[in-house]
């Protein structure tokens, strides 16, 4: 048996397939995958993020609880704003807004009008939506 002179470090590190389906893939030591934001993903965003802003503003709620909010959601707006959004901000940002809400008694996941941009932003940005059910 010879061994091939090749450096054994590089290559497909032993990984057979014959359909593979990923929006962004690594493989091998050291391998890291990157996917920047669609510009249409962009305009979803920013859509969300608006639709949450409306909704809120829609709330009835004091204007001291409105103004905390708005600056979780200005947060989150700055959060998702450039090519590459930062989405443990955003993840950041809707917990806080979801905490908030809890403390005057509106659940996120219970509001249609919260629950749509919420659901579309963490989508987009694979923010796990456990902190709507905790």
């Amino acid at each position: 048996m010879t061994r091939n002179p090749r450096n054994h470090n590089a290559g497909n590190q032993g990984i057979q397939a014959t359909n593979v389906q990923a929006e962004v893939l690594a493989v091998g030591q050291g391998a890291q995958a990157v996917k920047h934001a669609a510009a249409a993903d962009a305009e979803v965003l920013a859509k969300a993020v608006g639709q949450l802003r409306v909704a809120i503003a829609g709330l009835g709620l004091q204007p001291a609880a409105r103004a905390v909010l708005e600056r979780d959601v200005e947060g989150l707006a700055e959060a998702t704003r450039s090519h590459r959004p930062d989405a443990p901000k955003a993840e950041s940002h809707l917990k806080g807004m979801a905490e908030k809400l809890k403390m005057v008694g509106i659940v996120v996941k219970e509001v249609a009008g919260l629950a749509e941009p919420v659901s579309k932003i963490a989508t987009l940005l694979r923010i796990p939506l456990t902190f709507l059910t905790g």
